[in-house]
Formats: C-alpha cells, structure tokens, sequence
C-alpha cells in the first residue's frame, strides 16, 4: 500500500466555480445587462457603455458579460430591442385588450405620458432617440417604433371610420400630441389631466366633422331646393 506523501496529504480538494452572482446575491441574466447599459446610456451616452463598466456596476467578471452577450454591439441590438417591445409592442398589446372602442383606447395613449413611470421611460427613450441621431443603427431602429406607434394610431382613426389619407393625417397629429405632452406637461401646467385628454380627443377627432357639419348646414340654407 502506497501513503501519501507530506505533499499530497496537503493539496486542497478542488473547488468548483460558483455561477455568477451580482452584488444582490441573485444570478444575472440578460436582461441585467440591458437595464444597466440603459442606465449608463440615459446618465452618460453610448460611449460609456463598456464591458468593463458594466462588469464593476454589476460585481461580475467578463465571463459573466459573454456568457450571455458574444459582442458589446449584441448588448447593444439587446438594448433597442427591450425598448422596442416595452415601450411599443407591449403598449400596443394591452391598450389593444383593454377596449374596443377606438377613442378610449386613442384617450389611453394620450393618458400615456402621465402615468407614474412615465418619467422614466421618457429618459430612456430620449437618450435612445439622441443616439439614433449620431448612429445608423439606433437611427433606424427609432424609425421603426415610430412606424409601428404611428401605423397603430392611423388603424383607431380607421376605425372610428376615417379613410385613409385622413387616418394618417390625424394620426400624426395625435402623435405630435402624445409625444409633445411627454416633453412639456411637467415644466408646463396649462389645465388638468383629464381636460387635456378631452381637449386631445376632440383635436384629433371631431374638428372636421364640425366643419363638415357647418358647411352642411350653409349648403342647406343656400339651396332653394333644400
């Protein structure tokens, strides 16, 4: 029988790695690393958005990052991609359920920008749309929301019974208005919430028909054979 020498009696078991951790105890995911190059994008810019920041901000080392991420420009397809569906697909997905009627679910995106997370969201989309402004990536992929937003817009005036030409022109009205208030109504206290829905709604919708119905009314009396 062969004994161990000083040497080998000595030697440490080996020890396994442990998976990754953050600083709260709780393995990453993906989406750990999204949120915090959003982060770095809304308080700095895309040039602060480094492996070697991030991996300090979150407590990990490289492997972590490129365990789930093979380059810092997948990290950064990631980011646009979470911002599109959360703040256009998903907002698309429950105003779509939450009522059949067009106009209240046209109130529901006005009420969009007053709503308590809002702020938030407002930074980081700002801090995306100042990106695509220098970046063709972000540039397209900003174009695209808007698409998407505007596309969904132009299908309520449809169906309040708008044709299409007049659906897409009320459409980008109602977006300036969306995107307007999600800049001006926390420096600029001009009525109440509910007023500005209201007066939003009839901006959008009823205008025209007003005009429609005047000019009708004209057209009556002027006629002999009305």
């Amino acid at each position: 029988m062969v004994k161990d020498t000083p040497a080998q009696s000595q030697a440490k078991p080996k020890i396994r790695r442990r998976s990754t951790k953050r600083h709260k105890d709780s393995p990453l995911n993906e989406q750990d690393w999204v949120d915090a190059a959003l982060q770095i994008l809304m308080n700095e810019n895309v040039r602060g958005i480094k492996i070697e920041a991030l991996c300090q901000k979150l407590g990990v080392t490289k492997g972590s990052f490129y365990w789930h991420f093979e380059t810092r420009g997948d990290l950064l397809g990631a980011m646009l991609g979470h911002w599109r569906k959360k703040m256009t697909l998903n907002v698309i997905r429950s105003i779509s359920i939450s009522g059949v009627d067009p106009r209240e679910r046209l109130r529901s995106l006005f009420a969009l920008p007053r709503r308590k997370n809002s702020p938030a969201f407002a930074q980081i989309e700002a801090a995306i749309r100042d990106w695509g402004r220098r970046v063709e990536i972000p540039r397209k992929a900003v174009q695209e929301v808007d698409e998407i937003r505007f596309d969904y817009i132009a299908k309520l005036f449809r169906d309040m019974g708008f044709e299409e030409e007049e659906a897409r022109k009320r459409a980008y009205v109602a977006y300036c208005l969306i995107m307007g208030d999600s800049i001006l109504h926390t420096s600029i206290q001009a009525m109440p919430e509910d007023e500005f829905f209201e007066k939003a709604i009839q901006m959008a919708t009823q205008a025209e028909m007003r005009g429609h119905a005047q000019l009708n009314a004209i057209s009556t009396q002027t006629d002999p054979s009305a």
